[in-house]
């Protein structure tokens, strides 16, 4: 990541907190990563099952603020007036309720899960699953059906050491995979269950991901800098197929977001992590006898995780538990690993299981106590700069004065949308001097800004060179769309 901030040639602000709406820039990964180590690093089987534990209540909350949407009840004057609970949209929602079901089925397959905690879970299953459906989102539909086959297929091995009961359980499953790769491309009949309309235009963002790889593999386009190339990428066919101003800025894939930033080195290194936690969960499988449902809730949910992200963006809501559950995979690997050579007696300097109890009672030592306030203080600084600069612009637009919108664009933080936003208002004003000089600061800074030539291109005198020029620029981004291009 640090390779592709310096040497990608995209902004390097815009690189850092990412691009307005999806901020999934180096600072978001950075602190993936870190929550990944944190939790791998810990290697103590309490902390994983509490883990889990909060991972299905604290989704309480979530579900009851879906029912209060449901009902019309929303205190929040929301854009748009569908479930979403906190997640911005309805397919983050779908996802992320179908992970937690996974997880909570895990709990309720285990004989030590306590009475209460099964009936909450089961509870959450009956509710979540209607909410999922509501929402018209296949996504968490998908996840919960292959988190709950894994799963049952774990259980019922722990329970059934038949050949053929096994055969078959992997015959359904390959049968199964393949009807709903068909379905995706409309064909079977799982199609009228699973295909939607916008399975089509996820197809075009992901092959304009792949092109962004192959056209920058070393360094990538740059972080959270897919929309900037999405014109360029996209090619001639997805042009056509219905608005050439259908734009993106996510392919759509999360492995395909990663190796578009930051090209080959990036996803390999992405990659490199997955494969680790998959070595290890393979490990576990085959040297677990009975069923461990905090074992089978981390894999089976980190291997939903994996489906949701071949078809969806890295939304921070849903995917710090991605990465949250990706080091928890390696960490509990871990520590069963750790426990079975304390137990052998073959290397005692292997950290020894620690009780409930005693875990209650430690203390952590002051240089982490400070590490930790230190990060958090470091993330909080952060993470305001960007909020700042958006509650400084809103401010100024409340005004609906040029001037004071237009400065307001120039603060540490601001990105690329604030000053399109800024310079629609001096358009719509009739404002063609100070739309010019936005539009100019605009491009200077963001110079794959189509946006920003566009109205260059529209305010530039016909015959001028900076009107040939801005026009030169818009095929350059988008050598396919003639829709948009003025005469010259």
């Amino acid at each position: 990541m640090v390779s592709t901030l310096l040497f990608s040639g995209a902004p390097i602000f815009q690189q850092f907190w990412g691009s307005f709406g999806r901020n999934t820039g180096f600072l978001t990964y950075s602190s993936l990563l870190f929550l990944l180590l944190g939790m791998a690093l810990i290697q103590e089987r309490e902390f994983y099952k509490r883990f889990i534990n909060v991972f299905v209540l604290s989704s309480i909350a979530v579900v009851l603020y879906c029912l209060i949407q449901i009902a019309g009840k929303d205190p929040v004057g929301w854009s748009e007036k569908r479930t979403f609970a906190t997640l911005g949209n309805v397919n983050f929602l779908s996802a992320y309720l179908g992970l937690v079901s996974i997880s909570a089925l895990a709990l309720v397959l285990g004989s030590g899960t306590s009475r209460y905690l099964r009936f909450i879970s089961l509870l959450l299953i009956g509710v979540a699953l209607p909410i999922m459906l509501s929402t018209n989102s296949i996504q968490g539909v998908m996840v919960f059906a292959a988190g709950s086959f894994l799963l049952l297929g774990i259980y019922g091995f722990s329970l059934v050491k038949n050949l053929a009961i096994r055969t078959l359980y992997f015959i359904s499953g390959g049968v199964l995979f393949l009807l709903t790769s068909f379905a995706l491309f409309n064909k079977g009949p799982l199609a009228p269950l699973i295909y939607q309309i916008s399975i089509q235009l996820r197809g075009d963002y992901m092959h304009a991901g792949w092109e962004m790889t192959t056209l920058k593999p070393f360094f990538g386009v740059g972080m959270d800098s897919y929309g900037d190339w999405y014109r360029q990428a996209r090619g001639e066919i997805t042009t056509l197929r219905g608005s050439a101003e259908r734009i993106s800025n996510s392919a759509h894939n999360i492995f395909l977001d990663i190796s578009s930033n930051g090209g080959f080195p990036l996803l390999i290194s992405y990659l490199a992590i997955l494969s680790i936690a998959f070595y290890l969960s393979v490990k576990v499988l085959r040297c677990t006898k009975g069923y461990d449902p905090i074992f089978s809730a981390i894999f089976a949910t980190w291997v939903g995780y994996q489906i949701q992200a071949l078809i969806s963006i890295n939304q921070s809501g849903v995917g710090v538990w991605g990465w949250l559950f990706t080091g928890a995979l390696i960490g509990y690997a871990k520590s069963l690993e750790n426990n079975r050579l304390d137990e052998s007696g073959s290397d005692s300097t292997k950290l020894k299981k620690v009780s409930s109890k005693k875990l209650k009672k430690s203390l952590l030592p002051p240089q982490v106590t400070l590490l930790g306030i230190a990060g958090f203080l470091l993330g909080l600084t952060l993470s305001a700069i960007p909020l700042n600069a958006d509650m400084a612009y809103k401010r100024a637009s409340l005004t609906m004065a040029i001037e004071p919108m237009f400065e307001s664009t120039k603060r540490l933080g601001s990105t690329a949308f604030h000053r399109e936003l800024v310079l629609e208002v001096a358009l719509k004003s009739n404002l063609s001097e100070q739309a010019g000089e936005i539009a100019l600061s605009l491009v200077e800074e963001y110079p794959r800004d189509y946006f920003g030539w566009r109205v260059l291109a529209l305010i530039s005198p016909l015959g001028s060179p900076e009107r040939a020029t801005a026009i030169d620029r818009m095929i350059a981004l988008d050598p396919f769309n003639k829709e948009s291009l003025p005469p010259r």
